[in-house]
């Protein structure tokens, strides 16, 4: 590759998201003969924490301080505003963040002000629309309205995160995804009850972890922990809500517990889901020990062996990490 066609490639990556100022500032501060010392330990600037600059932390603080300002600002005006001025300032503020937050990631991808006033935006429009829905609407009989408003959210952000390909995008569309998910079990099925959600819980946690592992390379590694960390969270949980009443899932979660083991080590390569898996057998033994032994005279026995299982859980997890996930 030459010269000419390293620097296109370069450019082509700065702009898709795929590489940042701050990650090619740290490649050269780290491998430029000049920022090595006497015994060849690269030299860190003071003002960069890693990946993590002093600038990305002024630019989080920022952005929370406009927020915050903002959602007090409407908390103060609402009752003296008309129907106009409150969709203008949730829904069209939202709009106009977002519109900038766009603008940015065009003109200056190496730059992340346009994630800043993305995020901005991700936290009104979702709000700004409920309040237009609810402005332009009386009597509201059903839950389709809310529904198709959150959907159209959903469609809006992820038609931005195909055009600009940023992981702050990515993350408001899930989070109006899932939102999603959940009223059109309420809207379709009205009379549902907790057993479902529970499995829709699951069905929305595995596919968390499906997208982590399909799409854990390029422009999307940073949203992958949060999704390796929220998608055995809520697949555990909901899955452990069902043990008590349902006998399949009670005979079948030791086996999902222990198969997320299997895929932290061998799929995911993931700590994340290594503890949170470790956590569910250690929580399906202690429901088990508890309710077949609590009674019995051997109560005191099962404490005792429970807390060596536990341990030996504990051992096996710890050493599955530093055999398998240290080096990966």
């Amino acid at each position: 590759m030459t010269n000419d066609e390293l620097l296109a490639e370069l450019d082509k990556r700065l702009r898709s998201g795929e590489l940042s100022a701050a990650e090619i500032e740290l490649l050269l501060s780290t491998d430029s003969p000049d920022a090595v010392v006497a015994d060849s330990a690269p030299t860190a600037s003071p003002y960069s924490m890693g990946a993590f600059s002093i600038t990305k932390l002024l630019y989080v603080v920022g952005g929370i301080f406009i927020t915050l300002g903002v959602l007090y600002l409407v908390s103060q005006l609402w009752s003296d505003l008309n129907s106009f001025n409150r969709i203008l300032i949730t829904l069209g503020l939202g709009v106009v963040f977002a519109g900038f937050g766009s603008k940015f990631l065009m003109s200056e991808p190496e730059r992340d002000l346009g994630n800043v006033f993305h995020t901005i935006g991700g936290f009104l429009i979702p709000g700004g629309a409920l309040v237009t829905l609810d402005e332009l609407t009386t009597g509201i009989d059903s839950i389709w309205p809310v529904t198709i408003t959150v959907g159209v959210v959903f469609a809006f952000y992820v038609l931005l995160v195909l055009y600009h390909k940023r992981v702050v995008l990515n993350f408001f569309a899930f989070a109006n995804g899932s939102a999603l998910a959940y009223l059109l079990m309420e809207s379709i099925i009205p009379s549902a009850d907790g057993d479902l959600y529970a499995y829709m819980t699951m069905m929305i946690g595995a596919s968390y972890l499906i997208y982590a592992y399909v799409f854990q390379e390029g422009w999307n590694a940073r949203l992958i922990p949060l999704l390796l960390f929220f998608g055995p969270l809520g697949f555990y949980l909901a899955a452990f809500s069902q043990i008590f009443d349902a006998i399949l899932m009670e005979m079948l979660f030791p086996f999902l517990a222990f198969g997320g083991l299997v895929l932290a080590v061998n799929v995911f390569k993931s700590r994340i889901v290594l503890i949170l898996s470790t956590l569910a057998v250690i929580g399906y033994i202690i429901y088990f020990t508890a309710e077949y032994f609590a009674d019995s005279i051997g109560w005191p026995v099962a404490l005792i062996m429970l807390g060596f299982i536990i341990i030996g859980i504990g051992y096996l997890s710890i050493t599955l990490n530093r055999k398998y996930l240290k080096t990966a």
